[in-house]
C-alpha cells in the first residue's frame, strides 16, 4: 500500500510538472501574441502647401508626437490636391484632415468633415491674407492690369490660391474666365511663387504666409518678388475629422493639438516655419465667410 501511495505521489507530481511547463509556455505565447497586437489606426491627410516631399518630412515629427497621444500607429497621406483629401474622407478612408478655408468647406458639403482646430499665427493669430504677386521688372502695378496677362492659381479648391483672389478681380471687374490672358494651375503656393521670380508667368496669387515663409528659409529674396494686391482677413486653415469617428479618440486628438505648443513645440515646424504658434478650437460656422464668396461668385460646392 506504502509502494501504491508512493507511485500515486510521484504520479501526481509529474502531472503537476508538466501541466506548469505547458502552462508556463502557453503564458509566454499569450504575451508574444499580445505584443504583436497591432495598434490601431489613425489616418491623416494634408495636401502640401509647399512640396508633396517637403510635407511629408515637415509632418513627420507632429506624426509621431500625435501617436503618442494618442496611443494610435499614425498614417499620413499626402495628396496632389485638395480634391483627392476631400475623395479619400468621403470614402472614409482618412479619420482627420488639414484643409485650406475653402478646402474645408467643400469637405463639409461633400464628405460631412466638421472642423475642430485652427492654426494660431504669430502674425495675425487665426487669419493670414491673399496676395497677387508680379516680378519686380514687371510694368504690371495693379490687379486692374491683369487682363490679357499671363497668370498662376494654385489650385480650384485653393482658398488663397484661387476663391479669394478670383473675388479680388471680380470686385473690379474682371472675370477670370475670360479676361485673363493664359491661365495656369500650379499645384502649390511655392510653384508659382518660384514661376514669378524666374518670369515664367506673369502674376500669380498665393498666400502671403507662405511668401513669408520662403523668405525666411532663403528660397526667394525679400526684392524677388512685387506684391501688388492684398486680401482682406481670411480665417485660417481647419483641420477636421470625418464623420462617425470614435468620440473617445476625438478627445485625444484634441488634447494632442491644443497641448502640442507646450509639449512639443518643435513638432509645429510641420508648417515648414515659425509662424505658428500652436492651435485653438475651431467651429464650421467661422467659415461661414468663405461660404459668402462662394455664394457671390456663382460658384458650386458640389
Amino acid at each position: 500500500m506504502r509502494i501504491s501511495i508512493y507511485k500515486l505521489f510521484v504520479f501526481f507530481v509529474v502531472v503537476i510538472m508538466g501541466f506548469l511547463l505547458l502552462s508556463g509556455c502557453g503564458l509566454s505565447e499569450v504575451q508574444s501574441a499580445k505584443s504583436e497586437v497591432k495598434q490601431p489606426i489613425l489616418r491623416v491627410g494634408a495636401v502640401p502647401a509647399e512640396s508633396k516631399a517637403k510635407t511629408t518630412d515637415q509632418f513627420a515629427q507632429f506624426m509621431d508626437y500625435l501617436g503618442r497621444k494618442t496611443g494610435c500607429n499614425v498614417e499620413l497621406y499626402v495628396a496632389d490636391d485638395y480634391e483627392g483629401i476631400i475623395d479619400k474622407m468621403k470614402q472614409g478612408k482618412l479619420d482627420i484632415a488639414w484643409f485650406g478655408p475653402f478646402s474645408y468647406v467643400l469637405a463639409a458639403e461633400k464628405a460631412g468633415a466638421r472642423a475642430f482646430a485652427t492654426d494660431d499665427n504669430i502674425r495675425e493669430g487665426t487669419t493670414y491674407h491673399s496676395v497677387w504677386i508680379v516680378h519686380p521688372a514687371s510694368n504690371i502695378h495693379s490687379i486692374e492690369q491683369l487682363p490679357g496677362h499671363t497668370v498662376a492659381f494654385v489650385d480650384k479648391a485653393s482658398t488663397s490660391g484661387y476663391l479669394i483672389p478670383k473675388a479680388m478681380l471680380k470686385k473690379q471687374g474682371i472675370h477670370a474666365d475670360q479676361d485673363l490672358g493664359r491661365v495656369e494651375f500650379s499645384g502649390s503656393h511655392d510653384a508659382a511663387i518660384l514661376a514669378v521670380k524666374k518670369q515664367q508667368i506673369e502674376a500669380a496669387a498665393v498666400s502671403d504666409a507662405i511668401l513669408v515663409s520662403l523668405q525666411q528659409k532663403g528660397v526667394i529674396g525679400e526684392k524677388d518678388v512685387r506684391i501688388i494686391a492684398q486680401s482682406p482677413a481670411i480665417p485660417t486653415s481647419a483641420w477636421a475629422y470625418r464623420e462617425g469617428l470614435p468620440s473617445a479618440l476625438l478627445v485625444k486628438i484634441k488634447q494632442a493639438f491644443f497641448e502640442v505648443a507646450k509639449e512639443n513645440k518643435s513638432a509645429l515646424g510641420m508648417y515648414g516655419n515659425d509662424l505658428v504658434k500652436g492651435f485653438v478650437p475651431a467651429e464650421d460656422q467661422q467659415y461661414n465667410i468663405i461660404r459668402d464668396i462662394v455664394h457671390e461668385l456663382g460658384m458650386k460646392q458640389e
